[in-house]
């Protein structure tokens, strides 16, 4: 029994396999990521759009945010970083620590270790502006991007968990035995139309 342990540690260490250094990164949303209750160095990976950059001589400072949540994470990172192609709008993905915030405002950052552009961003040319309240009129002209913005990102989350809720409700569930206790009492589905959700986008 312990020459096939020796053997078997052998192996490993003869092995050209490399030997990953840290465990994979969890994908997490911006949302999970604010409401973790463990912020000890756990190794995590979110993607989203920054909100704002702040470089100081030694560190750099990202708020990024996903559209899951009204508040942005912190993203703290080592000044050298610093790229042209962060700027306010650009999509990155950012893998690093989620650790405790010593800042009052926020629980948690994100203690960067990689940061990847996904998609760079002018911020000349890009519709909405840093720190400036666009009206909704002038939002409708770019539907693409209003989703970004707070009023228009809390209207979809709100939207999004009503029709959790309507489905769950309207939903039979397999695991009821008693017929009278579904709502139809035989299978049912919602429509996929698209007519509530344009005339809801209309009224904006």
């Amino acid at each position: 029994m312990l020459g096939v342990r020796c053997l078997l540690r052998s192996v490993r260490f003869c092995s050209s396999a490399p030997f990953p250094k840290h465990k994979p990164s969890a994908k997490l949303s911006v949302r999970d990521a604010l409401g973790a209750q463990n912020a000890s160095g756990e190794r995590i990976k979110i993607q989203g759009w920054i909100r704002s950059v702040r470089s100081q001589k030694e560190v750099l400072f990202l708020h990024v945010n996903d559209g899951s949540s009204l508040e942005s994470l912190q993203v703290v990172a080592d000044s050298g970083l610093d790229s042209r192609e962060l700027n306010f709008g650009s999509s990155v993905e950012v893998q690093g620590q989620l650790i405790k915030s010593p800042s009052k405002r926020q629980n948690v950052e994100l203690k960067a270790e990689k940061i990847k552009v996904i998609g760079n961003c002018d911020a000349k040319d890009f519709p909405i502006k840093y720190k400036e309240r666009h009206p909704l009129e002038y939002l409708r002209q770019y539907p693409h991007f209003r989703c970004r913005t707070n009023v228009l990102g809390s209207i979809l989350r709100i939207r999004s968990e009503a029709t959790a809720a309507i489905h769950s409700f309207f939903k039979p569930s397999g695991k009821l035995k008693v017929p009278e206790e579904n709502f139809f009492n035989v299978p049912a589905f919602l429509t996929v139309s698209g007519q509530l959700h344009l005339e809801v986008m209309s009224g904006l």
